[in-house]
């Protein structure tokens, strides 16, 4: 018996020894997220359940709260406004990259168009009900994860099942290649991308998520991309036989291009001097960012370094979950040109601000 005992204690030790020293996004005693027996000092431990997977809490509760750049889990719905600054960046508040629910939420004001109304969050949008702008109808109202979320396996249903392991094995040093839940950016399943470590808490040109961009020239679908993941509800936004105009990439467009590097049309034109480059080696933009086809872990730094580095995709402009302005945008362009707007787009279109 006691050599068994042994052997239990080394095997546990060994498992706490290599949670400790991984780069996984959960480490630490097990009783951090999860209950046994859901009872301690005739209290309830679960908070606003139980819940599934014997968690203490909801994907909701364990990602409510205000980032302080010490936190080790990302808080995407606070309790009071976080600051975005005047250009929307966040360089100097409590945002992330994502955005935040917070405007959207009912304890927030609950503005249907400042962020995605998300089960648990907010009702669903007056407006829109259960149909996404530029997409087909949703069964159910926009969840975390799942068939009708986007973290996950989509094709699972039930949204705990559908991210069932990936905080476990996911590892966030290096590219993330989309093979699997835990292996994809930000638990995105098939989008690839750079994940950075503050989830853009105070970001800059050398702090940032590296996003991955296509190139397109049809008007085909292209998977992996974050423009990808979008597309999967707003794709009337981004491909469709008869959305864009047939003589892509140097033609009119219909819509604003998305999975389009600017690199094919930049010289001799305002994409030239994007965030006041002169063409080369333009320093990257937090304010209006760009994706790249650039898979490596070399951080991109420097727009217009070389082909498939100046990617426009849907989050140059708009923020995933929520922001205090109209549209999810990143910027208050609304009240541009008035004191507290800012032009984001001048980013690109430097001849137009």
């Amino acid at each position: 018996m006691r050599t068994k005992l042994c052997n239990i204690h080394i095997f546990f030790m060994v498992v706490m020894f290599i949670a400790t020293c991984s780069y996984a996004k959960v480490t630490g005693q097990c009783s951090n997220c999860h209950t046994m027996h859901n009872s301690q000092n005739g209290l309830s431990v679960s908070k606003n359940g139980p819940n599934e997977e014997l968690l203490k809490d909801t994907c909701i509760g364990c990602h409510t709260g205000t980032n302080d750049g010490t936190n080790n889990t990302p808080y995407v719905l606070s309790i009071s406004p976080p600051n975005y600054g005047v250009n929307g960046t966040g360089t100097t508040g409590n945002t992330l990259a994502g955005g935040n629910f917070y405007w959207v939420a009912s304890s927030g004001g609950g503005n249907d168009r400042c962020g995605h109304n998300v089960q648990g969050i907010s009702p669903t949008d007056a407006t829109l009900g259960l149909t996404p702008p530029g997409g087909s109808p949703l069964s159910t109202e926009l969840t975390c994860a799942g068939t009708n979320g986007c973290h996950g396996d989509r094709s699972i249903q039930d949204q705990y099942k559908a991210i069932y392991g990936a905080h476990h094995a996911h590892v966030d040093s290096g590219w993330q290649d989309g093979s699997t839940v835990a292996k994809s950016y930000r638990f995105l399943l098939g989008i690839q991308g750079m994940e950075d470590p503050k989830w853009e808490y105070h970001p800059d040109q050398y702090h940032h998520n590296k996003y991955y961009g296509v190139d397109r020239s049809t008007e085909a679908d292209v998977s992996g991309t974050i423009s990808h993941l979008c597309a999967e509800c707003h794709g009337y936004f981004h491909h469709g036989t008869g959305q864009i105009a047939p003589d892509i990439p140097h033609g009119v467009w219909l819509r604003h291009p998305t999975d389009f590097d600017m690199n094919d049309v930049k010289n001799g034109t305002e994409y030239q001097y994007y965030n006041g480059g002169t063409g080369v080696d333009n320093p990257y933009s937090v304010i209006s960012p760009v994706a790249t086809s650039d898979t490596s872990t070399t951080l991109n730094t420097v727009v217009y370094h070389q082909s498939g580095d100046a990617i426009v995709m849907c989050l140059s402009c708009h923020r995933a979950h929520g922001s205090p302005y109209p549209a999810i945008l990143r910027w208050n362009y609304k009240a541009w040109p008035g004191p507290g707007g800012y032009n984001g787009c001048a980013v690109c279109h430097t001849a137009k601000n």
